[in-house]
């Protein structure tokens, strides 16, 4: 049981712990999530829906017929995250590298960003993961095959 003190003190602390105060802040912060434009999910935009139902078929023959389409979808869509994480980091790198006058603040920044889309490649990493495991376990194909055929 939490004594009193430790619970007010844990009160007092919270009320000064709520996000941001003013307008300003609360604009920027609701744009935090969207910062790389890694946040939107693959699936929602149009412009990778002929990448995904192009990789998704791919997967499904592939598999001989036997891979359920929704796990393709999602392999599909979460290796299409990865590589799309993975230009942005080579682009944001190459800015840096291929800049002649690069200064020493430059390359802090580009190792925080890299930090940051690290982030979004582990996700995606472990999205295709969990769906190549699942259909792996629905028995869809052999649990050898999804290592082999070049996904991974």
């Amino acid at each position: 049981m939490t004594s009193e003190c430790k619970a007010a003190s844990n009160r007092k602390n919270a009320q000064s712990s709520t996000g941001p105060g003013s307008e300003l802040g609360h604009r920027h912060s609701r744009h935090n999530a969207l910062r790389h434009g890694l946040a939107i999910a693959i699936g929602s935009d149009p412009s990778f829906s002929k990448g995904i139902e192009a990789l998704a078929t791919t997967l499904e023959r592939g598999g001989g017929g036997q891979i359920v389409g929704e796990f393709a979808c999602q392999i599909a869509e979460a290796q299409l995250d990865l590589l799309r994480s993975r230009k942005l980091k080579a682009a944001r790198s190459n800015t840096v590298f291929g800049n002649p006058e690069t200064k020493l603040g430059d390359y802090a920044e580009l190792s925080e960003t890299l930090v940051q889309l690290e982030r979004y490649e582990r996700r995606a990493l472990s999205r295709r993961k969990r769906a190549l495991l699942a259909m792996s376990e629905n028995r869809a194909i052999p649990s050898v095959h999804w290592m082999t055929c070049g996904i991974l």
